[in-house]
């Protein structure tokens, strides 16, 4: 094939610039007239034009090198004549056989084709794609919700997670769909006119979102275009929160256990030698007239001593109930209720209260009887004492799935948010003249008897139920 390929009649192109200049650039142009036959092809495309041909195709119709009428470069070549606008596509190519960025300038005379090749480009564009896949692979598997984010707020990756829980981000700024705001956080990096340093130290926090406690953790880092990103993963730690609170409490109780055996002890004897004295002095018949008085300290030695009792109860540790485990029997406790519900009818009764009992059969369950009783008088004595007058104390037993549940529900004011979450907690109380020990000791009972008390509680009432698992 004879490499001499020169201008023939070119027009404008050959006007602009030297045919040697053509020649010696290393990307590929040729030129057609308007009857599609070929009036320039410099060195490269001519090279490239070998490939597919051993003819001069100078003079030659375009469509005796490529005969289909109907391929990509067919139609944007009309396209390009027929609006006389330049045009610019990508496109495979037989000549490079690869991937080539094809220029197409149309004029009177005809078509000048300036194409590159760009496959390497191509095969990195690819491979960085791939990448790319294989990442959002990687932050879709991620525990956690993960995102990223602009320098703007705007949100411009989410992963699975997030998506199912927010939806798709569509460039919404991060602090309006987390948070439905319409600024940024307090402590958000979002007016940022500087690119952080890649050697930034990632940041770290807490949050809450509908209910749930995340660990918040901030990775700064440049894109490869330069542009300032945030890559973001929260992770739920409510569950572990919840057991450091739970510990927490645990320890508290443990603490204020021991306190009570220590001092308990100490302070018993000299009471119960007190009382003794008391009831001897009152029966002398020469001071009935300070009967009264003698009646109002006996009253609060024995109150004391109740207290004492409570703390007592409290102190009891595993080890104690290990050993006392020849003392539980096989009780129904719908059975137990039943049998305590006169009473606390007569208590409701003195306050000008009602009490509804709904005791559905229940499983057996072993347990301490005297402790239950316990757990069942101090919940209703609680409950009757939120309510004011011809309030109704509800008591309830029955099966949930697997689990024995007693419920006392009363119709009170309801408990703050605060203290729902400090219940159990010695000395904790809102009434007056109370030790805040009753519940702490129906908490205690409760985790010797391998259940758990969860409360509701609103303006209009508050419901303890306590949930026993089978044994």
């Amino acid at each position: 094939m004879s490499n001499d390929y020169s201008i023939k009649s070119w027009g404008a192109a050959e006007k602009m610039l030297p045919e040697t200049i053509f020649n010696n650039i290393s990307d590929f142009i040729y030129a057609i007239d308007k009857h599609w036959k070929f009036i320039y092809v410099n060195k490269s495309a001519a090279t490239a034009f070998s490939k597919v041909t051993d003819q001069n195709i100078l003079g030659k119709s375009y469509w005796d090198i490529f005969p289909q009428k109907d391929d990509l470069y067919s139609l944007k070549f009309s396209e390009a004549n027929l609006l006389q606008k330049p045009l610019q596509f990508e496109a495979l190519s037989i000549l490079t056989e690869g991937w080539v960025s094809v220029n197409v300038y149309p004029s009177s005379e005809g078509l000048t084709i300036y194409f590159k090749d760009i496959d390497e480009q191509k095969k990195l564009e690819k491979f960085l794609e791939d990448e790319r896949k294989r990442l959002y692979v990687l932050l879709d598997g991620l525990p956690g919700l993960v995102y990223v984010r602009a320098s703007d707020g705007n949100v411009i990756y989410a992963n699975r997670k997030f998506k199912d829980m927010h939806g798709e981000p569509n460039d919404q700024k991060c602090y309006k769909i987390l948070f439905n705001q319409d600024a940024p956080c307090s402590n958000c990096r979002t007016k940022l006119t500087q690119p952080i340093s890649q050697h930034e130290i990632s940041r770290q926090w807490q949050t809450v979102l509908k209910d749930t406690i995340y660990e918040v953790f901030e990775h700064p880092y440049q894109d490869s275009d330069g542009q300032q990103l945030f890559l973001m993963q929260l992770l739920d730690i409510t569950k572990s929160k919840v057991a450091e609170e739970e510990i927490v409490r645990l320890e508290r109780l443990n603490l204020v256990g021991q306190l009570a055996a220590s001092i308990a002890h100490e302070v018993r004897n000299p009471m119960t030698t007190v009382r003794g004295f008391l009831q001897i002095l009152k029966r002398r018949n020469t001071i009935h007239e300070n009967e009264e008085y003698f009646d109002l300290m006996i009253s609060e030695l024995d109150r004391a001593n109740n207290i004492l009792t409570e703390f007592l109860s409290i102190a009891k540790t595993n080890s104690n109930t290990k050993i006392k485990k020849e003392l539980y029997t096989r009780v129904k406790l719908n059975k137990l209720v039943k049998f305590l519900y006169p009473l606390i009818l007569a208590d409701a009764t003195n306050q000008d209260k009602q009490v509804v009992l709904v005791a559905e059969e229940v499983a057996e369950l072993e347990m301490s009887e005297r402790e239950i009783r316990q757990l069942i008088l101090n919940l209703t004595r609680n409950g009757l004492e939120a309510m004011p007058s011809r309030g109704v104390l509800t008591i309830m037993t029955y099966m949930e799935a697997d689990n024995i549940v007693l419920a006392v529900e009363d119709q009170g004011i309801g408990i703050s948010e605060d203290n729902i979450g400090r219940l159990g907690t010695p000395f904790l109380t809102t009434k007056e003249g109370g030790t805040g020990l009753g519940l702490t000791t129906c908490y205690s009972i409760a985790e010797r008897h391998n259940a758990k008390i969860n409360v509701e509680s609103s303006s209009s009432g508050t419901v303890f139920i306590v949930r026993f698992k089978p044994n």
